[in-house]
């Protein structure tokens, strides 16, 4: 007789591949009769994934329609089998997986539209952390300035669609008719992060999208300054107001977690 292990995992074998040499270990008259008791546990898997994504990506559901959900679901449970013990972490793969799927990948607003649906999720399951204030920045010197480093927030997630993925949410949260998919050369920097338990979005502008970007890689402010001037019409006196105003922004919001100066590395 077959240990307990050996039989879990020939069952566990059988829902995720149907490797027949499961079908020896049940009871019944023939193969036919056997794979139908399994072939309650194999679909009842399936299903049950199904659902979960179906739950987190509730947007992209109501956008392709019920079946054609279910076949990317399914596809995504073929080529992605559950390893979490916590089905909230089960459909992390999908942006990349209708991406780069055949399937899907010629739709790109797919992936975008299910990036966007993620980022809400991992904003409102980030873990709890304090965010900073400007009174904390007061107590910096001003000499350590231009090498200060900022540490974004745990909620912070940024994607960047080229495809009305916001319109299209939006219309289902207001349970209006959807628009029809639009897009654009360039893509949209979007900002989804969590704040006194709720979930915010919005578009990044161009310059804000790229010293946000410059400081996330750990640049410090004066640097990314800098930058900021090389890349725009701003001069070396009018980069750092802008570059200050928009830091006053992220902080009211609650983007930047903490701060590093050259005395707290």
């Amino acid at each position: 007789m077959n240990s307990l292990d050996g039989l879990q995992n020939h069952f566990q074998d059988y829902i995720l591949d149907q490797d027949p040499a499961f079908l020896r270990e049940i009871s019944g008259a023939d193969d036919a009769y056997r794979q139908t008791r399994l072939g309650i546990y194999y679909t009842a898997y399936r299903l049950r994934l199904i659902a979960t994504l179906g739950v987190d990506y509730d947007v992209l559901k109501a956008f392709v329609g019920e079946a054609r959900f279910c076949e990317i679901a399914l596809a995504y449970v073929q080529a992605h089998p559950s390893t979490f013990r916590n089905l909230r972490w089960f459909g992390a793969e999908m942006g990349d997986f209708l991406r780069e799927d055949a399937r899907f990948s010629a739709e790109p607003l797919l992936s975008q539209l299910a990036e966007f649906e993620w980022a809400h999720g991992l904003a409102f399951d980030a873990p709890d952390a304090s965010h900073l204030t400007f009174n904390d920045l007061a107590a910096v010197p001003p000499d350590d300035w231009a090498d200060i480093r900022f540490i974004q927030h745990s909620s912070l997630h940024l994607v960047a669609p080229n495809w009305n993925v916001v319109d299209i949410w939006h219309a289902h949260k207001d349970e209006k008719a959807v628009p029809a998919a639009v897009s654009s050369e360039q893509p949209n920097v979007i900002a989804v992060w969590r704040r006194d338990y709720k979930s915010y979005f919005r578009t990044l502008e161009s310059d804000e999208s790229l010293l946000w970007k410059t400081l996330a890689n750990g640049t410090g402010f004066g640097d990314a300054c800098a930058e900021l001037a090389a890349a725009t019409n701003l001069n070396e006196e009018e980069a750092p107001l802008r570059a200050a105003q928009l830091l006053r922004g992220w902080i009211d919001e609650g983007w930047i977690h903490s701060y590093e100066t050259p005395q707290t590395n």
